[in-house]
C-alpha cells in the first residue's frame, strides 16, 4: 500500500504562517487571502524564514486557502510513523522520491543501500528539512507478506 503524510519538519514555515494568520485574524475570503499573501511576502523580506511562498500552492487563492487556512491538517514526524508501523505489524518498503534525494541519502548512509531505515531518514530530514516539502509518500506492507 502507498500512503502519504505531511512532514512536521518540512512544513515549519506553514505552521509559522498559520500563527501569523491567527494573530492577525485573516478570514478565508479571496480578498483576505490576497492581503494575507502580500503581508507574508513582506514579512519574508524582513526575516530569514519561509512563511509560505516556497510552496507552489501559495500563489493561487483556492490552493493558498487549502495550504494556509486548512483547519484539520495533520503533520507527523518520521519517528511517529516508525512507531505506528512497528506497533501495527507493517514493514516500510521505501519512499517515493527523486533519484537525487536517494543518491544523497545513500551517500550519507551507505550502510542502508535499500534506504529503508526510518531512523536514518529522520536524521537525513533534520539535516535537509526540505526533503519532504510536498509530503512523505511511501510504500508499506504487512510484516511477513510476500
Amino acid at each position: 500500500m502507498v500512503v502519504g503524510f505531511y512532514s512536521e519538519v518540512a512544513r515549519r514555515g506553514i505552521v509559522e504562517a498559520r500563527e501569523v494568520i491567527a494573530e492577525r485574524g485573516y478570514g478565508t475570503s479571496a480578498a483576505d487571502i490576497r492581503r494575507c499573501r502580500q503581508d507574508l511576502l513582506d514579512l519574508n523580506r524582513d526575516r530569514s524564514g519561509e512563511l509560505g511562498p516556497a510552496f507552489g500552492d501559495f500563489f493561487g487563492v483556492s490552493n493558498c486557502r487549502d495550504l494556509l487556512f486548512h483547519v484539520q491538517e495533520q503533520r507527523l514526524r518520521l519517528s511517529s510513523i516508525a512507531a505506528f508501523l512497528r506497533d501495527n505489524g507493517l514493514t516500510f518498503l521505501g519512499f517515493e522520491t527523486s533519484n537525487a534525494v536517494l543518491h544523497a541519502y545513500r551517500q550519507r548512509f551507505p550502510e542502508d543501500p535499500s534506504a529503508t531505515n526510518l531512523d536514518h531518514w529522520d536524521i537525513f530530514e533534520s539535516e535537509n528539512p526540505g526533503t519532504f516539502v510536498d509530503m512523505y509518500r511511501f510504500w508499506i506492507q504487512k510484516t511477513g507478506a510476500p
